[in-house]
């Protein structure tokens, strides 16, 4: 009888342990296996917990805060994505890094400044770019006195760097943030307006000086005989005549560079119109003899230009190509089309140019080799530069070629069907 009562009583036992193992025990454990599952950013595949109602709560709880840790991930990640698209279209290089300086942040354009595509967070910003000027700005940006600038040079770059530091809410500086701005093109064009200045006065000063001093001669002997007045006057008009062209020029070209050239387009048929202007040149063709050979074919197309432009244009190719040929030399002048092009065509026999000029010789006031255009040669230096702008506003561009002692061709490319925008 006594063992009868043992087995029941290890029967209940075992009933009671196996309860509170079913309630109890096995549902920790399930919250526990969720609660890692969680921990290692999986999501579990049930919240329902077996057994007690605490547990039960526990797992409900659970799937609450996984939902609303869910919902923060995809809007932190909507924000990340637009903050990213924002650092990907922005012009400038941008770099944030920590008090430590290392690197917390970049964007494409910072990576391909600095020829990194890779940068791992919490690099050592010397590891990136080793210049002592970025250094010393952040430098002094870390002193948290404001905005602080400078400027950079880098390989044929020229980069303004904007920083300021970064500060957390009890206001200690936590690093910076440095913008770079690609100021090339910027000091490009200063540069060319300096020269431009300098140019122009140069220019000026000249015939100016040399007016005046016959001015002052005149007045200081007003008994001056008649043949030395004749040869004071006509250098003085020689004089005048140049200013006159050199400020024809400069309004033509910043006319042409303005936003309102005010073309007047039309159809121009290219054998008559390189017939009129041999006629127009035949005099200055003929002080130096030049021989003057045309290669137009008669069916060319017409193409739609403004004709008093384009005049402009190839009598400022042939002024120069008078200037520089030898005495009886050959100027060419011919035009073709093919691949929707005209091009128009001018060469001659002349002193050439030498290679490192022919690059620049499009610029303005730019005159190649100096040494070898004699005063009684030299234009306004604006006329090439007229040549590429009235090209540019109908839609083509200029290309030159030349050989020192050889000669000169400058070709004008225009599009054959042009419309003006």
């Amino acid at each position: 009888m006594s063992w009868l009562i043992g087995v029941l009583i290890c029967s209940a036992l075992g009933v009671i342990a196996f309860i509170v193992w079913r309630k109890w025990i096995a549902p920790w454990r399930q919250v526990e296996q969720v609660i890692t599952q969680i921990g290692h950013g999986k999501r579990p595949r049930t919240f329902l917990m077996e057994g007690s109602v605490p547990a039960q709560r526990i797992g409900f709880q659970l799937e609450k805060i996984v939902n609303e840790l869910e919902q923060l991930q995809k809007q932190i990640s909507k924000r990340e994505s637009g903050m990213q698209t924002i650092f990907s279209a922005m012009q400038d290089a941008l770099l944030v890094v920590d008090s430590n300086r290392q690197v917390i942040l970049t964007n494409q354009t910072f990576r391909k400044l600095f020829d990194a595509p890779e940068i791992s967070l919490a690099t050592p910003l010397w590891e990136v770019v080793r210049d002592p000027t970025l250094d010393r700005l952040l430098t002094d940006a870390f002193r948290g006195d404001g905005p602080v600038r400078c400027e950079l040079a880098l390989d044929d770059s020229q980069i303004e760097l904007h920083a300021v530091a970064t500060k957390n809410e009890a206001g200690e500086i936590t690093g910076a943030l440095v913008l770079f701005h690609d100021i090339t093109e910027l000091k490009r064009i200063d540069q060319v307006r300096r020269d431009f200045v300098a140019n122009v006065s140069h220019e000026l000063r000249t015939p100016l000086s040399i007016l005046r001093g016959y001015i002052e001669t005149l007045l200081d002997s007003p008994k001056t005989s008649s043949e030395e007045l004749t040869r004071i006057l006509r250098v003085m008009e020689r004089h005048s005549n140049r200013l006159e062209l050199l400020v024809e020029d400069l309004l033509t070209l910043a006319q042409l560079e303005s936003g309102n050239p005010d073309l007047q387009l039309g159809n121009v048929d290219l054998p008559s119109f390189f017939r009129d202007m041999i006629r127009d040149w035949e005099k200055k063709f003929t002080s130096k003899q030049l021989n003057i050979v045309v290669d137009v074919p008669s069916e060319l197309s017409p193409i739609c230009v403004d004709r008093t432009r384009l005049q402009e244009a190839l009598y400022n190719l042939l002024d120069n190509a008078v200037k520089y040929s030898r005495e009886r030399g050959e100027i060419r002048l011919s035009a073709r089309q093919c691949d929707g092009e005209t091009e128009l065509i001018v060469s001659d026999q002349g002193i050439g140019i030498a290679k490192e000029d022919l690059p620049r010789i499009f610029e303005r006031f730019y005159r190649a080799d100096k040494a070898r255009s004699p005063d009684k040669v030299r234009g306004t230096g604006l006329g090439l530069a007229i040549v590429k702008h009235i090209a540019q506003l109908h839609g083509g561009r200029v290309e030159a070629e030349s050989e020192l002692g050889k000669g000169t061709t400058i070709r004008v490319l225009l599009p054959m069907n042009y419309v003006i925008r």
